[in-house]
């Protein structure tokens, strides 16, 4: 049982790196805005990329969804929606109070949300036994260790910029925490998919290829959102023609490499859920969300986005991952107690 976690960890581990690193190729699409590789990615890694390995790892894929009873699918569908509109929230709380609070914010509540829903409504007998209090435990590090994180990254911004004008910070907040809430709606898909991933397994899908056959929906769902904003930034900028005229061939490849890390994490991410028993979303989901925190720390400092020599932001981001990890060993913890 405990070969069964450990193997757990290390996959989350490596989902950790490539969600952490999946929007680094975006940088080399010097000539193009956000709205544009976003577009282009929303394509090409949101849709086309999930729908070929699809087709490739489920046998008998159209037969699953037309013996899947259609409210499962709608259900599918509306968490994936929901899922797309938060990254819309996210986009929309930057401007307003700045990436380090809106991360700290999303991540966190995403985490506790995204841990204690399927615990609350699939298993609510669990929350006041031993490894309920320890799974709360846990997800109170991780809420503790993201806002240090986020503090830490906020010093840091003011150390480097003068000061500027004060942003609404009600607005901002509120659409930062809808982000969080909704963005935890993706591992709810999961979740709630168990029929569908079985289905899979009947015809012959493997235990990790079967989660495609549950964010296939989800994802196109969670397309739609994220293009219409991408649309309404081209508009609103009067860049659309840029897409087009100021594409590099690459810039496609970039994209479609960014869909690859990104669906390839959440692949990754499912089979641990597996392994991790029956709590796997409730664990699996905290764990991924803190080590991506981690990860993409780590590839701050490679990139020059954290510099150590600057010791206050970082004594306290220090803390924050100290926290982390310690909340990794305290869900660890409970994933043991939960095949006991």
């Amino acid at each position: 049982m405990e070969t069964s976690v450990a193997e757990a960890l290390l996959l989350i581990f490596a989902a950790a790196v490539m969600n952490a690193t999946y929007t680094l190729p975006m940088k080399l699409n010097r000539k193009w805005a956000w709205e544009h590789s976003w577009l282009a990615f929303s394509v090409l890694g949101v849709v086309v990329v999930p729908t070929i390995i699809a087709t490739l790892t489920l046998p008998g894929l159209a037969s699953i969804y037309r013996h899947t009873p259609g409210g499962t699918l709608l259900a599918m569908a509306l968490f994936g929606a929901g899922w797309g509109v938060s990254l819309v929230f996210f986009g929309l709380a930057i401007p307003l109070v700045g990436v380090a609070i809106v991360f700290t914010i999303t991540l966190s509540t995403s985490a506790a949300s995204g841990s204690l829903l399927p615990l609350l409504t699939q298993h609510p007998g669990r929350l006041f036994t031993r490894q309920g209090a320890v799974i709360l435990f846990g997800i109170l590090l991780i809420a503790l260790g993201v806002a240090f994180c986020g503090k830490a990254g906020l010093e840091r911004d003011r150390a480097k910029a003068s000061a500027t004008a004060k942003k609404d910070f009600v607005r901002g907040f509120s659409f930062a925490l809808i982000s969080g809430l909704l963005g935890s709606l993706l591992n709810l898909g999961l979740a709630y998919g168990d029929g569908i991933q079985q289905a899979a397994r009947d015809r012959g899908a493997s235990a990790v290829m079967s989660s495609n056959a549950v964010w296939l929906p989800c994802v196109y769902a969670g397309f739609v959102p994220g293009v219409f904003y991408c649309i309404y930034l081209m508009r609103k900028n009067s860049s659309t023609a840029l897409i087009r005229t100021h594409a590099v061939w690459y810039y496609w490849l970039m994209a479609a490499s960014m869909g690859l890390l990104w669906y390839g994490s959440i692949l990754l991410y499912s089979l641990s859920t597996t392994l991790l028993g029956t709590l796997g979303p409730s664990i699996g989901w905290p764990l991924f969300l803190s080590s991506i925190v981690l990860m993409s720390t780590v590839v701050g400092v490679l990139t020059g986005e954290w510099i150590p020599s600057m010791k206050g932001p970082f004594r306290t981001l220090l803390v924050g991952l100290f926290l982390l990890i310690g909340a990794i060993g305290v869900l660890t913890e409970a994933g043991q107690l939960s095949t006991s």
